[in-house]
């Protein structure tokens, strides 16, 4: 069932390449895993950055985690096509976000991790 639609940014017009989750499952390790988890629930308040576990259809903003305000007020649900973009360049896609992250370049890279992230 895709996600319901949310009254903030719009879905980007992109198509989203078929990744691989378990290349996916490496960048995610070197690329994310200092910051971020995969595991559900847990106490996010404390936590240096939210656990992407389940975020593909889940709210932007919506854990228990302490999120930017530009992330609170994003107001869409996460989707393959949002990630996309998003990890290309964090910074610029969501004003106010605080990750410390330049983003990926690579599509394949980009579509490996949703990949992987949609299995988790």
């Amino acid at each position: 069932m895709p996600p319901k639609k949310a009254a903030g940014k719009p879905e980007p017009d992109v198509n989203v390449p078929a990744g691989d989750p378990a290349a996916g499952r490496d960048i995610f390790e070197q690329q994310c895993s200092a910051c971020h988890s995969v595991e559900s629930g847990g106490d996010q308040k404390n936590a240096s950055a939210p656990s992407l576990g389940g975020i593909v259809g889940r709210m932007c903003g919506s854990t228990d985690f302490k999120y930017s305000k530009g992330l609170k007020t994003a107001g869409f649900v996460w989707s393959e096509k949002h990630l996309f973009v998003y990890l290309r360049n964090p910074a610029k896609y969501i004003t106010g976000n605080r990750m410390a992250f330049a983003g990926l370049d690579s599509d394949k890279d980009r579509a490996d991790i949703i990949a992987y992230l949609k299995g988790v």
